[in-house]
């Protein structure tokens, strides 16, 4: 599809919309005049007219990007609208204000020189107005008998319901572009965010690579170190050591294995149903003992519908944080279920976070540990994941009063 047509099709309904306004104008302008003031106008000319102008309105509002050029339409109306005023006293119809609405809709919509055409022909077709008309003692300037206040009554009413009409046109727009403003500024952040997320990625998979070598070195050579340690006499304690440099090497390839998945790996992961309780009981195999006995999760839901791995890392992640502000507090995890969405409520009861502080932890590399992990990726890897899957992560913190985080994930059918 061409990247016009959705722009082609939002004009299409927007005109499609304002010109019912107008027709809907013009129709209570003849009924007002023929009904409430008695003004005698020709009955199948009139609505004949109206009713050409309905019709091309259904055709536009029925093919939207399909249906030619939107100043083509404005063109009609302006020809449309000339036709009434020549049936109901010309120049000295009050009505002859709508010419105004059009041209408004073309300056908001079109381009400059479709503006100027539609202006240049509602002047010319309102001078031509003054040639030829069909008079209207109703609505003309008869003195300061009747006529004229009857025309005093069309002009308020004119201009009243032209004023709306062009209120409503104009606020509604500009509520719009600010909202396209908004989705544009959104966009242009995550797409920030990827791009971080992508060179993130392709350190880690240079890490990995550069990284696996020496690390496999160092643990053949511990395992030979601590081999030959259980040889000699007084070598245990050599050995130990040897089999926690093994330890602490394996620990690290998994962190090397971590970091590939979380800079990238779970864009290409496919979405699954993953049990809450199984989310869980991985999260908690993940934390030592002590911090596995002051993680508290609840759960009123079964399953959610997200890549599996990368949905245990942001959970990990952001339980983690939690466990680096508090020394002995809980750290609970509420997940609850509504008919759009799920919502993971993550509550710390450790020292929070002041709004400098709140509105940066998302930011990648950004931390305020002093100990253990200072890459600050975990909550920029959250949030990532989270915009990936089209939800909604917020932080709310006080300096002394925890930090809540909460995760609002949508449900696929």
């Amino acid at each position: 599809m061409n990247v016009d047509e959705p722009a082609r099709a939002a004009g299409a309904e927007w005109l499609a919309r304002m010109r019912w306004g107008a027709l809907a104008i013009q129709a209570a302008a003849v009924l007002v005049a023929t009904e409430g003031l008695g003004v005698d106008l020709p009955f199948v000319p009139v609505w004949s007219l109206v009713a050409v102008g309905a019709l091309s309105n259904l055709w536009l509002a029925s093919r939207k990007d399909r249906a030619g050029h939107l100043g083509t339409f404005l063109v009609l109306d302006v020809v449309l609208l000339t036709g009434l005023l020549y049936l109901s006293g010309g120049p000295t119809n009050p009505f002859s204000i709508i010419y105004v609405v059009y041209i408004a809709m073309s300056a908001v919509m079109l381009a400059p020189k479709w503006t100027w055409t539609i202006a240049g022909l509602s002047i010319v077709s309102f001078a031509a107005l003054f040639v030829v008309h069909i008079p209207s003692e109703h609505l003309g300037h008869t003195g300061q008998g009747g006529g004229f206040q009857t025309h005093l009554y069309g002009m308020f009413v004119a201009l009243a319901l032209a004023v709306a009409l062009i209120t409503y046109f104009v606020s509604q727009l500009s509520l719009e572009l600010r909202r396209r403003e908004r989705a544009l500024a959104e966009a242009q952040e995550r797409t920030h965010r990827w791009g971080k997320l992508a060179s993130i990625a392709t350190l880690a998979a240079g890490a990995a690579h550069e990284l696996g070598t020496p690390l496999g070195t160092i643990a053949v050579a511990a395992k030979e170190m601590e081999r030959q340690a259980r040889t000699i006499p007084g070598g245990e304690g050599l050995a130990q050591d040897a089999e926690l440099i093994r330890e602490e090497l394996e620990r690290c390839r998994v962190v090397l294995d971590r970091m590939a998945a979380a800079g990238g790996e779970h864009m290409g992961e496919t979405r699954s149903s993953v049990s809450i309780e199984d989310l869980f009981t991985k999260v908690r195999s993940h934390l030592n003992p002590e911090q596995a006995q002051r993680w508290v999760a609840t759960t009123d839901v079964a399953a959610i519908e997200a890549p599996r791995e990368a949905l245990v890392q942001m959970v990990e992640n952001i339980a983690r944080n939690g466990f680096d502000a508090c020394e002995a507090g809980r750290v609970l995890l509420d997940v609850r279920g509504g008919d759009r969405a799920v919502a993971l409520r993550f509550v710390d009861e450790g020292h929070g976070m002041d709004e400098h502080t709140a509105k940066r932890a998302t930011e990648p590399f950004f931390t305020t540990k002093n100990t253990g992990d200072r890459m600050g990726l975990g909550l920029f890897l959250a949030r990532t994941l989270v915009d990936s899957l089209g939800g909604q992560l917020t932080i709310e913190s006080t300096t002394g009063q925890g930090t809540t985080i909460r995760v609002v994930l949508p449900r696929h059918p």
